[in-house]
């Protein structure tokens, strides 16, 4: 699995992903259906620091993930997670965390990352626990968790820091 860049951005890789309306929604609840590129345009831009990534198996295009610049300088929003579904219930989902928090860490130096999932949303709930973030705090079916990142950690299956 690898993360490649959506740059320029390209909402249309998204669009292409997720054209389920159920997936939309448990992508990101707010999202306007039928896809809205502008929408879309507005959350990711890369102006305000956001990175939007296409997730690759092999060559083939499995899925989107961002991260979001927040008001904390060192710390990122993991967003908009998306695995095709022929790539779920195979481990690809912490690997996918696993390599967002590698990037966030080295490219960013990001010392935390925070997330939103949805109490709805259970096989993303227990991806995230598996990946080590913890809950802080719930408000209706929105769960926010967290994840303090180490300088000395290492992503699996990456070669280690030198």
């Amino acid at each position: 699995m690898r993360l490649i860049e959506n740059v320029p951005l390209s909402t249309h890789l998204i669009a292409d992903l997720v054209t389920d309306r159920a997936d939309l929604h448990l992508v990101w609840p707010l999202a306007r259906y039928p896809f809205d590129h502008d929408q879309w345009r507005e959350v990711l831009n890369p102006d305000s620091g956001h990175v939007s990534f296409g997730i690759h198996v092999g060559a083939v295009l499995a899925g989107h993930a961002a991260l979001r610049k927040t008001e904390r300088r060192d710390v990122y929003s993991v967003s908009y997670l998306y695995l095709a579904p022929e790539y779920r219930s195979r481990g690809l989902g912490r690997q996918m965390v696993a390599l967002l928090e590698d990037y966030a860490r080295t490219r960013l130096a990001a010392a935390e990352l925070v997330l939103v999932a949805r109490d709805y949303n259970p096989r993303a709930l227990s991806c995230y626990r598996r990946c080590g973030f913890v809950e802080t705090g719930r408000e209706g079916t929105l769960i926010r968790m967290s994840k303090v990142l180490t300088s000395d950690a290492h992503t699996p299956g990456l070669p280690p820091k030198a």
